[in-house]
Parts: structure tokens; C-alpha cells; sequence
């Protein structure tokens, strides 16, 4: 963690930023943090396993930043366990997004 100094001011909140920040070290004031939106998702490995060994799982996504950065980042964490974690950059997430609207359809067809 870094500590801001007063020779900087520390930047603005994002505007989708819900945190409350102080002009402390603890981390949850070192961090711009979005509302937390919950998916219910189904995780397996198909590879290696049967499809009724699949298990529903809620997903937390949101989007962080630093206090002292520009980059955002979207989080994607199992509210329980450890079934699911991404942590990509926002241009990282478009691609991604890209990339599964592409997949979809092609299993959904037109």
C-alpha cells in the first residue's frame, strides 16, 4: 500500500464508487469499490467430469481501483469457496465480453 502525502491530492472518487473513504492506511480506504452484483452461475469441468457433477455457485462481481491508479479493474469471486475468481483490467473484461457474446450465439444459434 501506498501512502498518500500531502504534497499530492489524492484523486476523486469514480463516479460508480460506493466506498467511504478516510485518510487512513486501512485497505478499505485505499480502494474504490463498485456496488457488488450477484450472479448465480453453474461451475464444472467438463473435461474431466460428468455434467451432474456441476455445482451452482453465486458469483460477486465488481469493479476496484486503487486510490493512486487510473486502471479499473472487474472482480468476478465466489460469494463462498474458491470455485470461481477472474480479476481483469476493464479493457481486458470488453475483450472477454466480446468473446462470450461471440460463443453464446454460436452454441445458441440465430
Amino acid at each position: 500500500m501506498r501512502d498518500h502525502d500531502d504534497s499530492e491530492p489524492a484523486p476523486g472518487c469514480p463516479p460508480w464508487c460506493r466506498g467511504v473513504h478516510q485518510d487512513l492506511l486501512h485497505p478499505d480506504d485505499q480502494h474504490h469499490r463498485s456496488a457488488v452484483r450477484r450472479i448465480g452461475v453453474v461451475t464444472g469441468r467438463p473435461t474431466l467430469e460428468p455434467d451432474d457433477l456441476a455445482v451452482p455457485s453465486a458469483v460477486l462481481a465488481r469493479l476496484v481501483r486503487r486510490t493512486d491508479s487510473e486502471q479499473t479493474w472487474v472482480e468476478l469471486v465466489s460469494d463462498e469457496g474458491r470455485d470461481v475468481r477472474l480479476v481483469v483490467t476493464l479493457e481486458s473484461a470488453v475483450r472477454l465480453r466480446a468473446v462470450l457474446h461471440e460463443l453464446v450465439a454460436t452454441a445458441t444459434g440465430p
